[in-house]
């Protein structure tokens, strides 16, 4: 009984998943999940990196705003394609991860997040003051949009295409984290200095390990920019670089499926909050606060944890009903065979 609620329960998801944009009648709703799915790709690149590879990064909004303006500049101002300009995007934003994670060979925790936290204000103030490139506080307008066969995206093909993007970038982070590779990189977390003794260049696995999670923040970033159509500096700050981290945190570092549940999550729970009461408008980021506190106090391994155990309490106990339905019936057909033995 519980497999098949299992199976209902996961069916009844993913059809959900798909109809929602279809059945969404508030644009500004669907906007919002459609950042929190570009949220949740950028924060499973967090996931990827100090999750599985044990390395912190306080600075993902500068490869967020890397992957953005340079997708947007390459798009209206070198007039290249928009597919071209996000793989740009996504290019810079990786080579900028590999030199940020040549610190990384020789600092740790609070010594490397301090880089991080360094390379993200550099790349801020540059968005801020390069004003003949990036437009600086005044904004960067008329970014192309995504387009299909001539025709603008509308809120549903974007969600749709990061859906897409969101499932592939867990599928590779799973290949990733089977292969020979993921196991380096979990014996670095462990101990870096026990692996390079077992032969794991512990090098390689910090400079990967920050190349994928510096390629999905630009990736994300750069398909900000056309879903949008316009860039500021605000969406780049520190204090962005926190929340995403929050939001990894949240969701379970640990856990394959953590920042799409943590970027997802967070970002929708503010609106949630955001009730239509006056001088509301003034707490509920104090109450949504109070509750990331409150699920890292008590869900030290984040939400994704534990929807894991609990789906998997309910495979096993279907799976232990199962047997003991079968052991019931074997011995009821033995008894039966006795029985007629005797007779």
């Amino acid at each position: 009984m519980r497999k098949k609620l299992r199976l209902v329960m996961i069916i009844g998801f993913f059809v959900l998943v798909l109809v929602y944009p279809l059945q969404e009648l508030n644009e500004y709703r669907l906007f919002v999940v459609n950042r929190g799915l570009l949220h949740a790709i950028l924060a499973s690149g967090l996931v990827f990196l100090t999750g599985f590879a044990g390395q912190i990064s306080l600075g993902q909004a500068g490869f967020y705003a890397l992957g953005a303006y340079t997708s947007a500049i390459m798009a209206r101002d070198a007039g290249i394609p928009v597919p071209l300009s996000v793989i740009s995007g996504v290019a810079v934003a990786t080579v900028a991860g590999l030199i940020v994670s040549v610190p990384s060979f020789k600092l740790k925790a609070f010594f490397l997040s301090l880089v991080t936290i360094a390379f993200g204000l550099i790349v801020h103030q540059f968005a801020s003051n390069l004003h003949g490139l990036t437009g600086g506080p005044s904004g960067y307008f008329g970014v192309p949009p995504l387009q299909l066969g001539g025709a603008r995206f509308t809120s549903n093909m974007h969600y749709y295409l990061f859906l897409v993007l969101l499932v592939a970038t867990v599928v590779t982070m799973y290949n990733i984290k089977r292969s020979y590779l993921g196991r380096a990189m979990f014996a670095v977390n462990d101990d870096d200095v026990a692996a390079e003794a077992c032969g794991v260049s512990s090098k390689r696995a910090k400079v990967f390990a920050f190349g994928f999670s510096a390629a999905l923040a630009g990736l994300a970033g750069a398909l900000l920019a056309h879903f949008m159509g316009y860039l500021t500096p605000e969406p780049f700050e520190f204090f962005d670089s926190s929340e995403f981290v929050g939001m990894a945190v949240v969701g379970g570092l640990r856990h394959l499926w953590g920042g799409v549940i943590g970027g997802l999550g967070l970002t929708i729970l503010p609106e949630m909050l955001r009730l239509p009461y006056e001088g509301w408008e003034n707490y509920y980021l104090l109450l949504t606060a109070t509750v990331v506190m409150v699920f890292i106090v008590f869900l030290p391994r984040g939400i994704g944890d534990l929807a894991s155990r609990i789906l998997t309490w309910l495979w096993k106990s279907g799976a232990a009903s199962h047997r003991l339905e079968g052991s019931a019936s074997n011995d009821g057909h033995a008894k039966a065979g006795e029985d007629e033995h005797t007779a």
